[in-house]
């Protein structure tokens, strides 16, 4: 294993977690001060539909050099559109930021995969660092969490482009078929729906019932330690069982998790308790849902594309909408409804 290449791959997922952190966390409290909650829906789908959508764009066209570039600069100077207070100018922001996103991290993630192969598990985890920290950190010391936004963004752009190699990036495809593993399309997108009020208003949802700001960095920084500790052991368990099964058994228990949150939204003990679901929810459903699709398709970064596409594109911008409209006490209700959903549609 390249060590330099490690030691920067690490400090890119590091970046780009903190970075999310800020946008999961905190943005959606910043953003509440001056829209309402079906605004905050809509802008937190932006980038989800535009993840979605980029990646039909490199079926029949390759993904080139430029490509890569431009997606950086566009992004890093439109990030003063969140000066503006716009609803309608902040929401292009977070469209042309899911965009770009939906260019680079794919990229960077099947580099990363094809150096590290069973190493990437252990430069992931400073991602998982990275979004714990913030959480914890910014909880408390008083920062413009605009401005870190910001700063975070550049540099993240910055570092990515220590990983750009060649002129070509990826070549076209055209021969690829999402009917035919549709029923693990269908349970990706029902579950990823059912995060959409995670995503957008668990800060919101939870300090609206008591729990303090405080708290809510800790909360997050539970859900990231018990990822981090399935990223740092799942090799030894991952094997003996077929991906479908951690993949159901991890959508039932989301379902589980938002259930806890409807009915004890001011425990902070069982919230608490419901968080290290996380650990099933994503760290463990998505090593396994790539597993599923390396056996499945022949086309491996595509179907990685799509995956990024579908779960955390087309799912997460019908998540945040439906979040925002159906905001409210049973919110959590709904969620762990679509997650059950999900789980049906795999027997």
């Amino acid at each position: 294993m390249d060590k330099k290449f490690f030691i920067l791959i690490s400090v890119y997922y590091f970046l780009f977690f903190t970075l999310i952190g800020d946008y999961v966390i905190f943005l959606p409290k910043y953003f509440s001060s001056f829209f309402t909650p079906a605004q905050i829906g809509i802008i937190f789908a932006m980038m989800p539909i535009a993840r979605f959508l980029t990646p039909f764009i490199f079926l029949k066209k390759p993904l080139t050099k430029r490509d890569f570039l431009l997606a950086i600069i566009v992004s890093s100077l439109s990030s003063v559109l969140l000066f503006t207070k716009n609803f309608y100018l902040i929401s292009l922001f977070f469209f042309i930021l899911g965009a770009s996103f939906s260019i680079i991290f794919p990229y960077i993630e099947a580099v990363a995969i094809e150096k590290l192969k069973e190493k990437y598990g252990k430069s992931r985890l400073f991602g998982s660092i990275g979004f714990m920290l913030f959480g914890i950190i910014a909880g408390y010391v008083n920062i413009n969490l605009l401005i870190a936004f910001i700063v975070l963004l550049i540099l993240t752009n910055l570092f990515s482009l220590f990983f750009l190699e060649d002129k070509t990036i990826t070549k076209s495809s055209s021969k690829f078929s999402l009917l035919k593993e549709w029923k693990f399309w269908a349970a990706v997108v029902f579950l990823q729906i059912s995060f959409g009020g995670f995503y957008s208003f668990f800060t919101i949802y939870v300090t609206s019932h008591g729990i303090s700001k405080e708290w809510v960095g800790w909360l997050f920084a539970i859900g990231v330690s018990a990822e981090i500790i399935v990223f740092l052991i799942q090799h030894f368990f991952i094997n003996k069982k077929p991906p479908l099964f951690w993949i159901k058994l991890s959508i039932f228990l989301t379902s589980v998790r938002w259930f806890i949150l409807y009915l004890f939204p001011s425990n902070l003990l069982l919230i608490a308790l419901s968080q290290t679901i996380h650990a099933f929810s994503f760290a463990l459903f998505h090593t396994s849902a790539l597993l599923y699709l390396n056996k499945k398709y022949e086309n491996k970064t595509l179907a990685q594309q799509f995956y990024a596409g579908i779960a955390y594109g087309f799912a997460a911008f019908l998540g945040s909408m439906l979040a925002g409209f159906l905001y409210g006490d049973y919110l959590f209700l709904y969620e762990s409804l679509f997650a059950l959903i999900g789980f049906l549609v795999m027997l």
